[in-house]
């Protein structure tokens, strides 16, 4: 009697335990494998320059991320949280034209220091007074939160391992897959399109309109510059409309306090500049990402992930629903193929 060398039903169990254990850290396992293939266009030149020292290469290449992105990741945090608390005491407000008020004249805290911007020690002193802030944050995250902190070790392991070991790693999933290579390759290629299509469509043209929001506020002297600029980063992945979400009542609090020709320029720059910048740069964006998904899809993804799996859901929500199309196409084109007629 032939057995089988492992049964099904062992085979099914050890697979779905597997995928229960990677579960709670799938988020950073995904991120990982984005930026990892990210990186590689650092780390190939970069190992050429070091005569084939892969091992090296991707050493500096990670070093490199920590140093630029965990700081910038920790001043997000931070800005973020200066967001929510200005919507939170907004909100607190009982009348419309108090809260409008309240955003372009005196919604900041009194007791928060402000720091001149248009002066070399304003600005500087800025900095240092959010990154001082932005690093509280993080040593409060590090200290309280172990599950953040395994998901950054898991996130760096990621990127080292992609970098050194990454197509060893897909060579042996195309080879024991349980489907063919040709399908391994589709969402393979389906994957990566999805994290280039979301830096670049979504998080690309967003930032270049809160960049530009960011410095219209402090130029014209509007309280939170900053928090409003994030707002606006965050609104921007609702098209069109999104970012007007934030400046129309800026304009519309700086026209009640009496600062007319700040709300004049406000409007010309919403209008003119902003919008323009969404309707130009995030087409531009999404051509170069390449993200085979409408924009209307996309953003129901990115609303229902979050509702379903919280912050996470941003990325996995388009990320499912662009494997999921690719799913169907592949199916579709295997029963065309079986049946022409």
């Amino acid at each position: 009697m032939t057995r089988d060398p492992i049964p099904r039903w062992l085979l099914a169990i050890l697979c779905v335990g597997s995928a229960i254990a990677i579960t709670p850290f799938l988020p950073w396992v995904v991120l990982a494998l984005w930026l990892g293939m990210f990186a590689e266009r650092i780390h190939e030149p970069l190992s050429r320059l070091m005569r084939g020292r892969s091992r090296l290469s991707a050493t500096f290449t990670v070093l490199l991320f920590l140093v630029i992105v965990v700081p910038i990741a920790a001043l997000t945090a931070s800005l973020v949280i200066d967001a929510i608390n200005l919507v939170q005491g907004l909100l607190a407000s009982e009348e419309a034209k108090t809260v409008l008020e309240r955003l372009a004249g005196g919604g900041s805290d009194p007791a928060r220091p402000h720091h001149d911007v248009t002066s070399l020690q304003g600005l500087t002193d800025l900095l240092m007074s959010q990154g001082e802030r932005a690093w509280g944050i993080l040593k409060q995250v590090a200290g309280a939160a172990a599950h953040v902190v395994i998901g950054l070790l898991i996130l760096v392991s990621g990127i080292y391992g992609v970098l050194v070991e990454g197509k060893e790693w897909f060579a042996w999933f195309e080879q024991h897959a349980p489907f063919a290579p040709a399908t391994v390759q589709r969402f393979a290629a389906a994957f990566v399109e999805t994290g280039r299509g979301m830096a670049y469509g979504i998080v690309g043209a967003g930032l270049i309109q809160s960049i530009v929001a960011t410095i219209t506020y402090l130029v014209l002297g509007v309280p939170q510059a900053l928090a409003l600029g994030m707002l606006t980063l965050m609104f921007s992945v609702i098209p069109a409309v999104g970012t007007a979400i934030v400046w129309i009542p800026v304009t519309a609090g700086l026209a009640l306090t009496g600062r007319t020709g700040a709300a004049v320029a406000l409007t010309i720059i919403g209008i003119g500049v902003i919008g323009t910048v969404d309707n130009l740069a995030r087409p531009y964006l999404a051509k170069r990402g390449k993200l085979q998904l409408p924009t209307y899809v996309v953003l129901i993804s990115m609303f229902g992930g979050i509702e379903l799996l919280g912050g996470w859901g941003l990325l996995l929500g388009p990320l499912v629903v662009r494997l999921a199309k690719e799913a169907i196409l592949i199916r579709s084109e295997a029963i065309a193929t079986k049946d022409p007629s």
